[in-house]
C-alpha cells in the first residue's frame, strides 16, 4: 500500500450500464484465462486477462496497454501495482444494448481491497458492435467510499482506465494534447520523445493519437465530466484517468466513465468529430443555434480589447457612449442586431467577484431598461465568479441556497437561475448570457473540488433556466472539463477559444483549438477585433497591425463577429465583406481550422510527410457540392498543395483564386494541379477560394459565388443548386435594399449575375446561359 500522489493517479472513461447482481444476468459467463472482444467489422479490438490486465488493440496491434488500477480509500491507495487491490470477482462477460449507441459486449471485474474493510469496486469494459469505442466504467454500486482525498488537486483519488503506450508502437504515434484555459496549451510531438507537453489534472484535455496514414484515437472523459481528470506521469510515460485528487467522498451508485474512440476514415479530424458525434449522440444533444441572434448576426463588443473596455468617451457614461455607437452605425449602415456588456457594467463584491448583477447608476444613469429601448436591440452581458457578500445568497439576506466559502460563493438553485435569466430578459433584453472567468469559479472553492455533484450542478442549473428562457450561453475561460459538460446543455452553444484579445497579441490563433470545439459542436469565438488599423489613441492599447487577418479569422470561425471599434474608426468596406445587408454572417459550414497535415509534419519531422507551416481549411457544403476556402498565414517556403493536403474532399474538379484576385489567379484545382502557397506572414497571408466545376450545355461551368465576400458560396446565403438540361437555379436569401453580385465562370471566361432586392427574404437566380439570366424575388 501506498499513500496517493499525482504521479500514481489517473482519470478517464464512459459507459452506460450499471450492473447490481452478476449472477442474475442469464447470459454472464466466467473468464477462466482472458477474452478479446472486437467491434463488429471493424479494427478495434480490447483484450482483457483474468488478472485485470487489459490492452487495446487496431487490426491485432497493441496500441495501449494497462498500467495500474488503482483506488484511494480512507487516505490509503490501493492498487494493482502494489498488490494491494486484486480481483476478487470475474472477468465476467456478458451483452448490452446501449439505446443511442447499439449493442456491446461488457467485461466486468470486482476488485477486493486489502484494507480493513475488504472493499469492493467494480470496472466494466464496454466494447461497442456500431460505434467504434471502448467504454471504460468505474461502478460504485456496491458502495461508495470514504476518505478519497490524495491531497493534490492536480492528482487522481481513482485511475482506471490508465495507460501505457506500448513500446512497439511509441515511434509510431504522433499526439495532439491540449491543456490550460481555452484549450490555449496545444502540444503535437511524437510519442517516443522524453518530454512530452500536455494537461494534466485539472488543466487536462481530450488526447489524440495518431499514425503516419492518419489511423487517429482519442481518449476523453464520457461521464462526470466535471470530475474527471487525466494525468500524464513523465517518470513513468503513463496516461492515467480517474476522478480528480481533492474528492473528499465518492457516493454509492456514483458511475464514471472514459471513452477510447478509433477513428473509421483515415483522418485526423475526420476521427476527432466522430468522437465528439459518439458523445453528443450519448447525450442526445442538439446545440440551439438557428434563433441565436449573437451566431447569426453582427453585434458590438466592449469586451477586454475594444476600444471602450472601461473606457468610455470623454466626459461620458457608457450609456451615452453606447447610444451614440448606435448613431454612427445607422449613419454608416451597419446593421448591430445586437450589443455585447462587458465587466463594467455590475457591481462588484469581496475579491472583485459579483455582488449584484445590476446596473450601476454611474453606467447607467436611465438604467438598463431605457438603454435597451434606445438601441432597439437585445444584449449579450458578462458576468464572472459570485463573490461571498453576494445580495442573492440566503447568508447574505437573498432569497437563494449558495454554498458560500471566504471569497468566492457558487449557487446550488435551479429557481435562482431562472429569477436572473427571466427577469434580465425582460427588463433589459437579455439575449446571451456570457459567463466568464469559469476556471475562477471552479479552482477558487473548496466544494467544487471536492464534492462529486456541486460543479455539474452550478452549470446544469444555468444551462437549464437557458432553456427554459429561450435564451444561450457562451464559456468563457473554460477548462477542457466545462467544455465536455456542454454535451448536457445544449443552449450553451458558443466559447472563446483563445484568451483575451489586445490589438497585436496574436490571440487569433484558433486553428487547434476549433478542431475540439467543432467536434463537440460549439462554435469557437475568437473574442472582439479592431476593423482598422489606424491609431485610435486609446490610453491602454496599441492599434491593430492586421485588421484583415482578425476579420477573416472572425466570420471563419462562424462564432459571433464582434467589431469593438471606436466612433469614427471602424472599416465599414471590410465589415461588408462578412454579411448580407441586414446584418446576417455569411459564414461557412464549418469553422477554419488546421489542416491534419500541418500535425503530420509535426509529429513525424524530417520525413516528408505532411504540410509545413501554418495552413488552415474550410468549406462550405451546399447541395453536396464543396466550395473550399485555404488560409496559409505563416509558411517561410513556397509550398505545392493538392486537396487532400488541405483536408477538402471534393468530388469533382474545381478552380481555385486567390481572394479579390479571381480575375488573374484562376486555375484548375484538383488531384493532378496543385496549387502553390508563397511564403506568408499575418500581415502577408492568403486565401485561396475553390468552387466545383460541372458541365452545362457542353461547357465548363463553375458558379464562383460572391468574390467580394470573404465566404463566397455561405450557405447562409446560398441555400441550394440544381442543374437541369435548360437552366442552372440557385436558391438564395437576401437582405433588404440589396445587390448581390454572383460571378459565374463558363469555360475560360468569368462574367458576373447581379441581382437586386428591395425586401428582405428569398431570391431565385436562374441562369439559362452565359450572360443570360434571370433574377426572381
Amino acid at each position: 500500500m501506498a499513500s496517493c500522489t499525482s504521479s500514481q493517479v489517473a482519470r478517464f472513461f464512459l459507459a452506460v450500464s450499471c450492473l447490481l447482481c452478476l449472477a442474475a444476468v442469464s447470459n454472464v459467463k466466467a473468464l477462466s484465462t482472458f477474452v478479446t472482444v472486437s467491434q463488429d467489422g471493424g479494427p478495434l479490438a480490447l483484450k482483457v486477462d483474468k488478472d485485470g490486465t487489459y490492452k487495446v488493440t487496431i487490426d491485432g496491434t497493441t496500441w495501449l496497454e494497462s498500467h495500474n488500477t488503482f483506488f484511494t480509500i480512507d487516505g490509503t491507495m490501493y492498487s494493482t501495482m502494489d498488490g494491494s487491490l486484486k480481483v476478487s470477482t470475474g472477468p465476467m462477460m456478458h451483452s448490452g444494448v446501449n439505446p443511442r449507441l447499439g449493442s456491446f459486449e461488457e467485461i466486468d471485474i470486482i476488485w477486493e481491497a486489502m484494507d480493513p474493510k475488504t472493499t469492493k469496486i467494480m470496472t466494466s469494459f464496454q466494447v461497442y458492435s456500431e460505434v467504434s469505442a471502448v467504454v471504460f466504467t468505474q461502478n460504485f454500486t456496491l458502495g461508495g467510499l470514504t476518505g478519497t482525498s490524495c491531497g493534490d488537486k492536480n492528482g487522481l483519488s481513482t485511475g482506471f482506465p490508465t495507460f501505457k503506450v506500448a513500446e512497439t508502437m511509441k515511434k509510431d504515434l504522433g499526439y495532439l494534447a491540449y491543456g490550460e484555459l481555452f484549450l490555449s496549451l496545444q502540444s503535437i510531438g511524437n510519442w517516443m520523445l522524453p518530454v512530452k507537453v500536455m494537461g494534466s489534472g485539472l488543466y487536462s484535455a481530450p488526447l489524440t493519437l495518431f499514425n503516419r496514414t492518419k489511423h487517429t484515437m482519442v481518449l476523453s472523459p464520457f461521464k462526470e465530466f466535471m470530475v474527471s481528470s487525466m494525468v500524464f506521469d513523465d517518470a513513468s510515460d503513463a496516461i492515467m484517468q480517474g476522478i480528480m485528487g481533492m474528492i473528499a467522498e465518492i457516493p454509492k451508485d456514483f458511475v464514471h466513465q472514459t471513452v477510447v474512440y478509433f477513428g473509421r476514415e483515415r483522418s485526423i479530424k475526420n476521427s476527432m468529430y466522430e468522437w465528439g458525434h459518439t458523445l453528443l449522440k450519448q447525450y442526445n444533444t442538439v446545440r440551439y443555434k438557428q434563433k441565436d441572434v449573437t451566431l447569426n448576426y453582427i453585434g458590438y463588443w466592449t469586451d477586454g480589447g475594444a476600444f471602450y473596455y472601461y473606457n468610455t468617451e470623454l466626459n461620458k457614461t457608457y450609456e451615452q457612449t453606447l447610444i451614440d455607437v448606435k448613431a454612427e452605425a445607422d449613419r454608416l449602415f451597419i446593421p448591430y442586431k445586437y450589443y455585447q456588456l462587458d465587466s463594467w457594467w455590475y457591481f462588484k463584491g469581496i475579491a472583485g467577484g459579483v455582488k449584484n448583477w445590476t446596473a450601476m447608476p454611474s453606467v447607467f444613469p436611465h438604467g438598463a431598461g431605457y438603454l435597451h429601448k434606445q438601441l432597439g436591440h437585445p444584449f449579450a452581458a458578462h458576468n464572472r465568479y459570485w463573490a461571498s457578500d453576494t445580495v442573492y445568497a440566503k447568508k447574505n439576506g437573498g432569497k437563494w441556497n449558495f454554498i458560500v466559502e471566504k471569497e468566492k460563493a457558487i449557487p446550488q438553485d435551479t429557481e435562482f437561475w431562472d429569477y436572473l435569466l427571466s427577469s434580465s430578459k425582460k427588463e433589459w433584453g437579455l439575449t446571451l448570457y456570457e459567463q466568464d472567468w469559469l476556471n475562477d469559479e471552479f479552482e477558487g472553492l473548496h466544494c467544487t473540488l471536492e464534492n462529486v455533484t456541486v460543479a455539474r450542478k452550478w452549470l446544469m442549473d444555468m444551462g437549464q433556466a437557458a432553456m427554459v428562457n429561450d435564451m444561450t450561453i457562451q464559456y468563457c475561460m473554460p477548462m477542457a472539463r466545462h467544455l465536455l459538460q456542454t454535451v448536457e446543455i445544449p443552449h450553451m452553444n458558443q466559447a472563446r477559444a483563445s484568451g483575451d484579445y489586445h490589438p497585436g497579441n496574436g490571440q487569433w490563433n484558433i486553428g487547434l483549438s476549433s478542431i475540439i470545439y467543432h467536434a463537440l459542436d460549439i462554435r469557437p469565438f475568437k473574442d472582439n477585433f479592431r476593423t482598422n488599423s489606424a491609431d485610435e489613441h486609446h490610453p491602454k492599447y496599441g492599434s491593430e497591425p492586421v485588421p484583415f487577418l482578425q476579420t477573416v479569422i472572425a466570420i471563419y470561425s462562424t462564432a459571433p463577429v464582434g467589431p469593438s471599434d471606436s466612433i469614427g474608426f471602424t472599416n465599414v468596406t471590410l465589415l461588408n465583406r462578412t454579411m448580407s445587408s441586414d446584418g446576417l454572417l455569411l459564414q461557412p459550414s464549418r469553422p477554419m481550422m488546421a489542416v491534419d497535415g500541418y500535425m503530420l509534419n509535426i509529429a513525424f519531422p524530417g520525413e516528408n510527410i505532411g504540410v509545413t507551416g501554418l495552413i488552415w481549411s474550410s468549406y462550405s457544403n451546399v447541395s453536396g457540392a464543396i466550395y473550399g476556402s485555404i488560409l496559409s498565414i505563416d509558411t517561410y517556403a513556397t509550398i505545392k498543395v493538392y486537396p487532400n493536403d488541405v483536408d477538402l474532399e471534393m468530388l469533382q474538379p474545381s478552380v481555385a483564386y486567390l481572394d479579390q484576385r479571381s480575375d488573374d489567379t484562376i486555375q484548375m484545382f484538383d488531384d493532378t494541379h496543385p496549387i502553390i502557397l508563397m511564403p506568408s506572414s499575418p500581415d502577408k497571408f492568403q486565401l485561396w477560394q475553390t468552387a466545383p466545376t460541372f458541365m452545362f450545355r457542353n461547357q465548363t461551368w463553375a458558379i464562383l459565388g460572391e468574390v467580394e465576400k470573404l465566404v463566397p458560396f455561405s450557405p447562409k446565403r446560398f441555400q441550394s443548386t440544381e442543374i437541369s438540361d435548360s437552366d442552372i437555379i440557385l436558391q438564395l436569401m437576401a437582405g433588404p435594399r440589396e445587390q448581390i453580385n454572383i460571378q459565374v465562370m463558363t469555360n475560360s471566361m468569368l462574367w458576373m449575375v447581379t441581382c437586386h432586392t428591395d425586401m428582405a427574404g428569398p431570391l431565385e437566380v436562374h441562369i439559362m446561359d452565359k450572360n443570360s439570366y434571370k433574377c426572381q424575388n
